[in-house]
């Protein structure tokens, strides 16, 4: 006697590895980010971001590092992040508005202010937890 075949429904794989890219020479422009590997210029198309986010990484003075990560892969146990970091001030501000105006609102997260990192975390570690985290559960 044969038993009837049940269908299970698969659970939804999430992503549960970080993998963040650190872009060297970042130029925002209208297009996208321009960076340098090597001797050699890039361009990571705004198009790609699915979700931009930031942090202010560090205690508050003159050596706090903002981090803007843009998450262009976000598929099955994985989230790749191209990396642009930079001082906090006017630098900081002026990225947030590029990407804000560039990636839009709707795929920013809301680590990322008109005017900067509306977050803050200790060490680069604790701000990747908790990216994966707000990730996987956009």
């Amino acid at each position: 006697m044969s038993s009837p075949l049940v269908s299970q429904a698969q659970e939804p794989v999430v992503p549960s590895r970080y993998r963040a890219h650190r872009l060297a020479d970042p130029r925002p422009t209208e297009k996208g980010i321009l960076y340098r590997r090597g001797e050699r210029r890039f361009l990571l198309d705004w198009a790609r971001v699915e979700c931009a986010l930031a942090a202010a990484i560090g205690p508050v003075g003159p050596d706090e590092r903002v981090f803007f990560d843009l998450a262009v892969k976000v598929e099955g146990a994985e989230c790749v992040v191209f990396r642009v970091e930079t001082a906090s001030g006017a630098d900081a501000r002026a990225l947030a508005r590029a990407v804000r105006l560039c990636v839009g609102a709707e795929r920013c997260h809301p680590s990322l202010g008109e005017f900067g990192p509306e977050r803050r975390y200790a060490d680069v570690g604790t701000f990747e937890d908790a990216a994966l985290e707000s990730i996987r559960f956009r």
